[in-house]
């Protein structure tokens, strides 16, 4: 089976490099038993025996119970990307990360206790009824997602095509309602490709989408570098993550070879590089960024910064640098944590977030397009 590494941030859609793992015959992969001693389960069962007799209605079915408890023993490690996914949760995870789905057109993570809206992609349901980034969702069809998490309230927006969904979202201090009919969303990965000058290019990169997000962005560089582009504007505003070997690729067409990222796990810290090859462009690079931008995001980032002397501009990014990997289970899978990152010059940026060289409002294309100007005298 796939092990996949992701490097969402913050994110429904979040991750990162393929290796092989997996549960086999009650052993990881690695060589380590499973150890469950008969004990263990005694807690369990009285709870359940107690809930049995003095809950006051009918109890959910055996097989929620269980993936409740599994949920809640990856939710006392107090970190919100190690978590237990339901087989329907994995099925929407890898929907996610093919950019391909049925729902409203949003990135959603977790901020605290609240479910926020990260990006909202263009010409989608959400797009259209008027949603932002930095929308809270307070409840989905009138049903309050308090203490639910990023997959669940996933799985309760998306749904068949033509369908209806209502959010409640706090903006502003005030609590607004929007009804949305879902649709099939097909995301690219660069949604916009142009010259904004004779000599400058733009790219915008939504996601780090799985087998694509490199190829898409191949196809706008080598067609703005024919168009005459000595400079380029890469805009990853907004943009979650998603799969690391995608961004290892992308920084390779800079800086082919090189360490992207260095991946810091309890043993040790080891160099993750960039394909070789020749290099597909030499000239400036200014990456557009803010506080959406968010893990493989960061790591392109950092690592243009570090290798090629990119300048950041716009607001400082999310801070998402762990790396988590999913290991598949008997029934559904483990999104776990497996190592910190740190760009090429080993900076670390988990919690804290790469700061611009450059602060500009993010939101204002035309001053984020002036000072990248400025910069690139």
């Amino acid at each position: 089976m796939n092990k996949k590494s992701i490097g969402s941030g913050v994110v429904v859609l979040i991750l990162v490099l393929g290796i092989t793992a997996g549960y086999i015959l009650g052993f990881l992969t690695s060589g380590r038993p499973i150890v469950l001693q008969a004990g263990d389960y005694r807690l369990l069962d009285e709870l359940k025996a107690v809930l049995q007799e003095r809950y006051y209605t009918d109890l959910p079915s055996d097989k929620e119970l269980l993936y409740g408890s599994a949920k809640g023993l990856t939710a006392a490690l107090g970190d919100p990307w190690t978590e237990y996914l339901t087989p329907e949760e994995i099925s929407l995870l890898q929907s996610d990360l093919e950019g391909t789905y049925t729902g409203i057109g949003v990135v959603i993570s977790k901020t605290g206790d609240q479910i926020v809206i990260q990006t909202v992609f263009p010409n989608t349901p959400a797009a259209k009824a008027g949603l932002k980034a930095g929308d809270v969702i307070m409840a989905v069809d009138g049903k309050t997602v308090e203490q639910v998490s990023v997959d669940v309230v996933s799985s309760m927006v998306r749904g068949k095509a033509g369908t209806s969904v209502v959010l409640e979202i706090l903006r502003d201090g005030q609590t607004l309602s929007f009804t949305l009919k879902r649709e099939e969303v097909s995301i690219p990965a660069v949604t916009e490709s142009k010259m904004v000058t004779p000599t400058v290019g733009y790219i915008r990169l939504m996601q780090f989408y799985d087998n694509r997000a490199s190829s898409e962005f191949r196809r706008a560089l080598v067609q703005l570098k024919g168009e005459g582009m000595t400079s380029l504007i890469i805009d990853l505003r907004d943009n979650p993550g998603g799969m690391l070997e995608e961004a290892r690729k992308i920084v390779g067409y800079f800086a082919p070879g090189q360490v992207v990222v260095y991946e810091k796990d309890k043993q040790e810290t080891k160099p993750l590089k960039a394909p070789g090859g020749s290099k597909l462009f030499s000239g400036n690079v200014v990456i557009w960024v803010n506080g959406g931008s968010a893990s493989a995001s960061e790591i392109v980032a950092g690592a243009l910064r570090d290798l090629i002397g990119a300048q950041l501009l716009g607001e400082k990014t999310f801070g998402k640098g762990e790396i988590q990997t999913i290991e598949q289970l008997s029934e559904g899978a483990v999104k776990v944590t497996i190592a910190e990152y740190l760009t090429p010059n080993k900076t670390a940026l988990n919690k804290v977030g790469l700061a611009p060289d450059v602060q500009v409002t993010a939101t204002d294309d035309a001053k984020l397009l002036e000072a990248t100007l400025k910069t690139l005298k």
